[in-house]
């Protein structure tokens, strides 16, 4: 089934993307996108729909997810695991009205890219701030990344092609 044990996904509705800031590790008081681990038996995208219903109750009639292709995680440069990668296109625009929302492992408020992405705002988890505008705006990833010290030393776009596929021609 899933080569990897993670999944992270961004909400979107085209114009903000709610992001998670976690009560507990990994990475508690910093802006996430939504995600986590992959069940056994479960696909990726299984995995990455049944965490954006548990963390944000959204369902997955509300969205289209695109699965784009995968990170490789290194930790003081050996390989941890990799992570799935998915873009939630929501149907509708997301409501200021219902947000911040407290929910039960974390908060979840909608912010624009641009100021996600700011070299500047350090509120936001390092490999995530660096993938956001990949994540809106392509078809394919393969990203490489190394933390040293919780730091991220290394982040890397790669050829896309290199991202393994299963027979049928699903990303893994």
């Amino acid at each position: 089934m899933a080569k990897y044990k993670y999944t992270l996904a961004l909400i979107t509705d085209g114009r903000q993307i709610l992001m998670f800031n976690r009560f507990k590790p990994p990475y508690p008081g910093l802006w996430n996108g939504i995600g986590g681990k992959v069940e056994t038996g479960e696909t990726p995208l299984a995995a990455g729909c049944r965490e954006i219903m548990e963390e944000t109750t959204i369902t997955a009639d509300e969205y289209t997810m695109a699965q784009l292709g995968v990170i490789d995680w290194y930790v003081n440069g050996e390989f941890r695991d990799g992570i799935y990668l998915f873009r939630a296109l929501l149907h509708t625009p997301i409501s200021h009205s219902r947000y911040p929302q407290w929910m039960r492992e974390g908060i979840l408020q909608p912010y624009r890219a641009d100021w996600l992405t700011r070299s500047d705002n350090t509120g936001v988890v390092p490999d995530v701030q660096r993938i956001i505008p990949e994540i809106l705006a392509a078809d394919q990833l393969y990203v490489e990344t190394n933390f040293e010290a919780e730091r991220l030393t290394h982040f890397a776009l790669l050829d896309p092609v290199q991202v393994m596929r299963d027979t049928d021609g699903n990303l893994l």
